[in-house]
């Protein structure tokens, strides 16, 4: 890369960072729906059609920050794998849905429109958010893990396995973020989580397989 290349792709990345907080600053202030391309563009300092080249609609800024919040995440639990005997996939699963919980806490403006994003009629834009936000991947990895660990289930595919707990984390967080706010989401998703590891099934009586 030359030099003159080097420092337009530093400033478009500065560019893009001014655009991110301004608009999550917005966001926090004023809520989605009231934060405009034209305040973006006057608090980030830049033209409203500058906005528009970076971020086509408002949701992909969100989805853009998201991105690098699981980016930042997967760093930590790669971290944490190399550093703990300990971190199993049982763990790593805990960890995930912890850390998960704290961002969406302290962001919960963000959970409805990104919740909304990912249903977008417009498959190509849902399309666009789902593979934007790759939650089923850092899941995945973790599974797969657990089954080389011999502590994952065997007979559905890990892809389907994350599938699960990613759904199960996206509608624990998006009701909690609708409906329940006076509740701790980090309990809420513990307890989602715990019933799609032990399932909803009472165990057996013993001696009732038999019978």
């Amino acid at each position: 890369m030359t030099r003159r290349a080097g420092v337009r792709e530093r400033q478009k990345a500065d560019r893009r960072e001014r655009i991110l907080r301004a608009a999550l600053a917005l966001i926090a202030e004023r809520g989605f729906q009231a934060t405009t391309y034209q305040l973006i563009a006057e608090r980030a300092g830049l033209s409203r059609g500058t906005v528009f080249n970076y971020f086509p609609y408002k949701e992909s800024i969100l989805l853009d920050h998201a991105r690098s919040e699981l980016a930042a995440l997967a760093a930590r639990v790669a971290r944490r794998r190399a550093e703990d005997p300990r971190f199993d996939a049982t763990s790593e699963l805990r960890f995930l849905f912890d850390e998960l919980a704290a961002f969406v806490e302290a962001r919960r403006e963000l959970v409805l429109p990104l919740s909304y994003e990912l249903l977008n009629p417009d498959p190509a834009r849902s399309r666009a958010a789902y593979l934007a936000l790759p939650l089923a991947e850092l899941l995945r990895d973790a599974l797969g893990h657990g089954r080389a660990e011999g502590v994952v289930r065997g007979d559905y595919s890990v892809d389907r396995l994350a599938r699960t707990l990613a759904n199960a984390f996206f509608i624990t967080a998006l009701q909690w973020a609708a409906y329940r706010p006076e509740r701790s989401l980090a309990a809420e998703l513990r307890a989602a989580l715990d019933l799609a590891l032990r399932g909803v099934l009472a165990p057996a009586p013993p001696g009732a397989a038999g019978q």
